[in-house]
């Protein structure tokens, strides 16, 4: 192919034209790349910050928490700050007290003291930012909302499947940290539903204790004590979740009654999942944390618009009547593990029996 090149010193009117045509396809095209620019999400676009303030990441249930939720978080185009304050109720305040300063535009908080934190509340609501009480209930605190699992609903899957399988005898129960209201509602249903058993005499409440912190080491203490000032009465044991059910059952395999006391936890963990299937654990309650933290990242949408929760249900918190979104529990035992918490990929069936290649079972 041949190229003409041609003079225009030689033809004035033809540079005229191709110069002022050069200038209008330039602006023509500025143009189009502002409408472009002003039309298209922009990397430099803010995006919200959610301040995630964790109690404790010391069990595997939390750890998940953490996990899920950041990544549906980060998903749905929110940056998220973590903190995690150890048990502490005045780390977990100067945590909040960081983020607020760093302006978040969102607190999540998961509370250590479910009084303490209403602080933590006030704070946050004094600067503007709205409030999700995650699975644990701030009192007196009026949050934007409260997200939870069926908390009452647990304690009484808890006493029916113990029940069931220990009709009678003496029962312990190791209840979780006082200072979590969960524990209080958790309780208050168990109670609820050993209440006829107890009255007619066939279940007796041996002893029971509140863990502080949830610390493995008190459920062992106490069911050791326990075993000790009552070896032959105790047939069931109903622990606050899985990692006291863990000191639970190293105190009963010390006195070689590990199996024949029956025991209840609650969370799902891979440990007890794996006692469950050996036989050392009756139950726990599977959390469906995904489907959990959904929510949660749904209601910070609808915050972040500025727009207030709807809820068809309220939960008071001790002055307040605050917005309540509860997301379902499933009972697990032997029985139905596999198509509980493996089916839904929350433990793997390798891990969870333990086999050392993957299984190609659904």
């Amino acid at each position: 192919m041949s190229v003409v090149i041609v003079n225009l010193s030689h033809h004035p009117i033809k540079m005229i034209l191709l110069l002022i045509g050069a200038i209008l396809f330039t602006n023509a095209c500025t143009a189009c790349n502002r409408n472009h620019l002003e039309n298209s999400p922009s990397s430099d676009m803010k995006r919200s910050v959610i301040g995630f303030s964790l109690a404790t990441l010391k069990e595997d249930r939390w750890l998940r928490d953490r996990d899920i939720f950041v990544a549906k978080a980060k998903q749905a185009g929110f940056d998220v700050i973590l903190s995690n304050s150890n048990n502490n109720s005045k780390m977990q305040y100067e945590q909040v007290e960081d983020m607020i300063r760093k302006n978040v535009d969102i607190l999540v908080i998961a509370p250590q003291d479910r009084d303490d934190a209403a602080r933590c509340v006030q704070d946050a609501k004094k600067a503007g930012i709205p409030v999700v009480s995650y699975d644990r209930l701030i009192r007196n605190a009026d949050v934007d909302v409260y997200v939870s699992f069926d908390t009452e609903k647990i304690g009484k899957i808890q006493a029916k499947i113990l029940l069931d399988a220990a009709p009678q005898g003496g029962y312990l129960i190791v209840n979780g940290s006082k200072d979590d209201n969960n524990t209080t509602l958790t309780h208050r249903s168990c109670m609820a539903q050993l209440q006829p058993s107890i009255a007619s005499g066939r279940v007796r409440i041996v002893a029971e204790t509140w863990v502080k912190d949830w610390r493995r080491e008190g459920a062992y203490e106490f069911v050791h004590d326990q075993l000790k000032l009552h070896p032959a009465e105790i047939t069931g044991i109903i622990a606050g979740n899985d990692s006291l059910a863990w000191g639970v059952i190293d105190a009963l395999s010390e006195a070689k009654l590990a199996r024949k006391v029956l025991v209840a936890g609650m969370d799902a963990d891979l440990a007890a999942c794996q006692r469950i299937v050996d036989g050392t654990q009756l139950m726990t309650v599977y959390k469906p944390i995904e489907k959990f933290a959904e929510q949660v990242v749904d209601v910070c949408k609808t915050l972040s618009r500025g727009e207030k929760i709807s809820s068809i249900k309220t939960i008071n918190d001790g002055t307040y009547n605050v917005p309540y979104i509860v997301v379902d529990v499933i009972g697990v035992t032997k029985e139905n593990i596999d198509e509980t918490v493996i089916k839904d990929g929350f433990q793997l069936k390798e891990d969870v029996y333990r086999t050392d290649t993957p299984s190609s079972e659904p």
